[in-house]
């Protein structure tokens, strides 16, 4: 049979003779463990341009812009919460609030026009599940187009809020 242990028993220590000395730091790993750590690392940290395996707790470099920009690119982005400036004008189109009232509280005319869209009680309760969607204001019908009309839509509103400009 196996041997029995005694786990109310206190672990073994080594003979003082293999105790080593801590209180100053080793440059090596010691094989023998020590009754008191040093207060020190036994090694001091190198610094690399390598990427570590751990996150650290600080960025490893300012992220601050430099107040003289370069006409170079540098290596990384520099993180900035001021908007960057569009190359062209854009102003988003006012949106069709009546898409954002549940089916249910639309009154019949409204109801009716969004199901000349094919749309029901589900796909308008649903953004994006209704197929229309996908088209663009260029890819919808005469009709289609007269009766997203009388919900408020035209092109730019249409391609922004329902289409999303992926049509």
């Amino acid at each position: 049979q196996g041997d029995i242990i005694d786990s109310t028993s206190p672990p073994t220590t080594s003979p003082v003779n293999d105790i080593i000395d801590t209180s100053t730091p080793t440059t090596s790993p010691t094989v023998t463990p020590s009754l008191r750590p040093s207060s020190l690392p036994s090694s001091i940290p190198t610094l690399s341009q390598a990427p570590s395996r751990e996150p650290t707790d600080r960025p490893s470099s300012s992220a601050t812009p430099s107040q003289n920009p370069s006409n170079v690119p540098s290596m990384s982005p520099t993180l900035s919460f001021t908007p960057s400036a569009a190359p062209i004008q854009y102003s988003r189109p006012t949106r069709v609030d009546i898409r954002y009232v549940p089916w249910n509280e639309l009154d019949p005319e409204t109801q009716k026009i969004a199901m000349n869209l094919d749309y029901t009680n589900t796909t308008w309760n649903k953004y994006g599940a209704n197929p229309i969607e996908e088209s663009s204001w260029e890819d919808l019908t005469t009709e289609q187009t007269g009766n997203a009309s009388l919900l408020g839509y035209d092109m730019k509103s249409w391609d922004c809020w329902i289409n999303h400009y992926e049509g």
